[in-house]
């Protein structure tokens, strides 16, 4: 983001989605909803960014860097085309590979839909 900013250009966050973030057998099982609010919170984050960044010195503003969102809203757990056919499943018991279609998880839904207005993206939630 710091090049994009130092050049002058916008930067495109594509093909988001949250991975790694559901009950995987530790301590943090049965914190799927709160785990999935929290990923989102912090892309939102990355578009007002001001703060350190790691081996440089000083505070660096990169508000208004990222220009656009992506966000594959996609159960993974039945590989690239969402489809329950078998033909590239993952194994079931991954946590990479998750159901991350925001309708499944209401807080990380709302996040999202209150980080789109409040960063002035034109799509809306329905």
């Amino acid at each position: 983001m710091k090049f994009a900013r130092d050049h002058g250009k916008p930067v495109v966050l594509s093909e988001a989605g949250m991975m790694n973030f559901t009950a995987d057998g530790d301590a943090l099982d049965g914190l799927e909803q709160q785990r999935g609010d929290q990923w989102v919170k912090r892309l939102f984050s990355l578009m007002n960014y001001q703060g350190p960044i790691p081996d440089l010195p000083g505070l660096h503003d990169l508000r208004g860097v990222i220009r656009s969102v992506v966000y594959i809203d996609l159960d993974f757990r039945y590989g690239w085309d969402g489809v329950d056919d078998g033909s590239f499943d993952f194994p079931p018991d991954t946590t990479w590979f998750v159901d991350k279609r925001l309708s499944r998880y209401g807080a990380a839904k709302a996040s999202f839909c209150q980080g789109r207005a409040a960063n002035g993206f034109t799509a809306r939630c329905r």
